[in-house]
């Protein structure tokens, strides 16, 4: 494909109108205008892209003057805690753990072990705090407390908001290999969410990041592609398709791009470019932070693929 000018990426807040003034809001430590419009939305799912767009720009001592008997104090407090996660994350850094320092090492330890003490008393609190129990399976595999502990988290979070995407995506990636899980484990947690999950449901999409995280473990954009279009793996993805974005009561709320996103990917990387075109009108030029998990040069790459999708489906 010929060079093409790379689409700039979009975030939520430039693709929901409400979610730029839930920013505002934030901006200017306006809490309980959050609070209230968090309390508004209708499942977890909605709540986790909402909180994503909070959370750096709400300092920590505005939160912590939220008491904690306040109703909203739960969320305030799951909220500081993620706030102090990603400042742990942001001294580890990104590169390999072989080059991660002692000290680096040392303060993001600490700043996740606080954030985990403050959402153990949130959930022993409000054991329903969604969100609270996702940023604990964050934190289970930042602080490696191994597979058995992920899942205890994910089924206690699955009691209160079964079915959501961020709750199986985030155990999907404390499944990967990269984590000490195996293969294995991943396609078996995948084939019970597609025994267990409802159609319309947003809980199938995790499916789709096992596949995603396994294409780009292969040796070669080649073993990756044939991966993807071995029948199994492509019926299991058309399957997913009828029942998420195919499926006449899928409701994707803040996910709505993040679900056409991964069909886009998927059906153009196992090269089946027709079945990628609706997804890309759906996408309608729109390219979310989605795109930098799998390509180094995201804006171009999705600039290539959607160009060879519309011009053959």
């Amino acid at each position: 494909m010929p060079f093409q000018m790379p689409v700039p990426e979009s975030q939520p807040v430039d693709l929901f109108s409400e979610l730029r003034r839930l920013a505002a809001d934030a901006d200017r430590g306006d809490w309980p205008a959050v609070a209230a419009f968090l309390g508004s939305l209708r499942g977890l799912d909605d709540v986790a892209v909402a909180c994503g767009q909070v959370e750096e720009r709400l300092s920590e001592q505005v939160l912590q003057r939220v008491p904690v008997s306040d109703p909203t104090g739960a969320l305030a407090q799951t909220v500081r805690a993620v706030g102090i996660v990603l400042r742990g994350w942001n001294i580890r850094g990104t590169g390999w753990a072989r080059s991660v320092t002692a000290q680096q090492w040392a303060g993001f330890h600490e700043h996740l072990n606080r954030a985990e003490q403050l959402l153990i008393e949130v959930t022993a609190r409000q054991p329903e705090q969604g969100y609270a129990w996702v940023e604990r399976m964050i934190i289970c595999r930042g602080i490696s407390l191994g597979h058995d502990e992920a899942r205890r988290r994910f089924d206690r979070l699955s009691l209160h908001h079964p079915h959501t995407y961020i709750g199986g995506f985030q155990l999907v990636q404390q499944l990967l290999p990269k984590w000490g899980g195996s293969w294995e484990k991943v396609d078996g947690f995948g084939a019970e969410l597609l025994r267990t999950v409802p159609a319309g449901s947003l809980g199938l999409l995790p499916v789709l990041a096992g596949h995603l995280e396994r294409f780009t473990d292969a040796g070669s954009d080649a073993e990756g592609a044939a991966y993807l279009r071995s029948p199994a793996v492509s019926a299991q993805i058309h399957q997913v398709a009828d029942r998420t974005v195919r499926h006449p009561g899928f409701q994707g709320g803040y996910r709505h791009y993040t679900a056409h996103d991964y069909f886009a990917m998927l059906f153009s990387l196992m090269g089946d470019h027709a079945a990628a075109a609706p997804h890309f009108r759906a996408l309608a030029g729109r390219r979310t932070p989605f795109w930098n998990w799998y390509f180094d040069n995201p804006g171009t790459a999705y600039a290539n693929l959607r160009d060879r999708a519309l011009a053959r489906g």
